[in-house]
């Protein structure tokens, strides 16, 4: 019975979480908006947008799913996600009615960051499986490769035809999430005698954080590893750049879903392997230099390649991080994480649009390697944070 209630909570959190990024949209959406007539630069300064109201939102919704339930959140998420691609599908190059969608992404995907990371351990916690956590989290990720590599590809094609009908067509995948999120048993949450108020979460995590300096060794280098999810942001213009043919984006955002669906699936076999944690860095510096000083459609196979070998990382890290939090402020503390990372999006999309409007866009990819390089002499210096602890 145990065992049914367990792969029923599995299906049930792997499709919900797959189907909320099964968005035709992520195909095209940046090359979209430069089509209808907005610069790199206003671009820069939405995915700046994006990334401020994903700060402001991050820390209030761990606390609420701390506070409240876990799955509800779940549920509402993507409801309030899809908003954002029918304003877009309203919007026909107006650059307020893009900010506007990306605010209510920005609720969607702070409602479910850190929410989903601390269900799933609390429930694996549940049914004595706790030390699956990475091989568990790594499956839900090869899933959400997945889902991205199959809604990309077929993106690609819908938008070659008709770029509103991949907007709209991006909302039906969101409600069918909220829907498998409905079907989630959520174990109640167990609390001591004393009341713990909303507030006494956000307290308690800023408590954890401050005392824990090996939680904010790996937020550090949570924050330094997803400088590739800023640089993702410009890659769809870099393949303009390049001269792919827009039909090919779909077929490029498939390969590059794939390759980071295997990493995340074998992340769990990489775990005592130390060395990859300044390693892997450092080959991706090698691969994004030649990526930005040779511009071409063959460099992109060494962009895909630089994103492929540093995905292993992401796994391992979120589950070094769920392993050290001591607090049952979990969502709370996680969304910590996200609001590091998240405020360095702030930082780093106008900064990357700057790159672009004094240099050229090619400089971006240079910038990044330049970065990953002293990332790369930096976890040499703490390798012996890593190295310890184990997860």
């Amino acid at each position: 019975m145990e065992l049914q209630k367990y792969k029923s909570f599995l299906r049930n959190y792997y499709l919900s979480s797959s189907l909320y990024d099964f968005v035709f949209a992520y195909a095209i959406y940046n090359v979209l908006f430069n089509i209808r007539g907005l610069s790199v630069f206003q671009i820069s300064l939405l995915l700046s947008w994006w990334a401020l109201t994903s700060v402001i939102f991050e820390i209030p919704s761990g606390a609420l799913a701390d506070h409240w339930s876990r799955k509800k959140l779940l549920v509402i998420a993507p409801v309030i996600k899809s908003l954002c691609f029918v304003i877009w599908f309203l919007a026909n190059g107006n650059f307020y009615l893009y900010a506007l969608g990306f605010l209510f992404w920005s609720i969607g995907s702070s409602l479910v960051s850190g929410t989903t990371e601390a269900l799933l351990y609390d429930e694996l916690t549940v049914f004595d499986k706790k030390d699956e956590y990475e091989k568990v989290l790594g499956k839900k990720n090869f899933y959400f490769h997945i889902a991205l590599a199959i809604s990309t590809i077929t993106g690609g094609f819908i938008a070659y035809y008709n770029l509103d009908w991949v907007l709209i067509l991006s909302v039906i995948p969101l409600l069918l999430s909220a829907f498998f999120a409905l079907l989630i048993k959520e174990t109640p949450k167990v609390q001591s005698t004393e009341e713990v108020h909303y507030l006494d979460h956000i307290k308690s995590a800023y408590k954890e954080v401050k005392q824990n300096k090996i939680l904010l060794y790996f937020f550090a280098f949570a924050v330094g590893i997803d400088i590739f999810g800023g640089l993702e942001e410009f890659d769809q213009l870099y393949y303009q750049l390049a001269g792919l043919p827009l039909f090919a984006f779909g077929i490029i955002g498939f390969v590059w879903s794939m390759l980071n669906s295997l990493g995340s699936y074998f992340a769990h076999k990489l775990k005592n392997v130390h060395w990859i944690y300044y390693g892997l860095p450092f080959f991706g510096f090698i691969l994004l230099l030649l990526v930005g000083f040779f511009p071409s459609i063959p460099m992109i196979s060494l962009l895909l390649l630089s994103y492929f070998i540093t995905s292993p990382l992401i796994v391992l890290m979120d589950s070094k991080i769920q392993h050290n939090i001591k607090s049952i402020s979990r969502a709370t503390v996680t969304s910590v994480s996200r609001l590091l990372i998240n405020l360095s999006g702030v930082i780093m999309a106008p900064l990357f649009g700057l790159i672009a409007k004094v240099w050229n866009l090619q400089a971006i990819y240079i910038a990044t390697a330049v970065f990953l390089l002293l990332f790369t002499i930096w976890t040499l210096i703490r390798r012996r944070v890593f190295n310890e602890n184990k997860i």
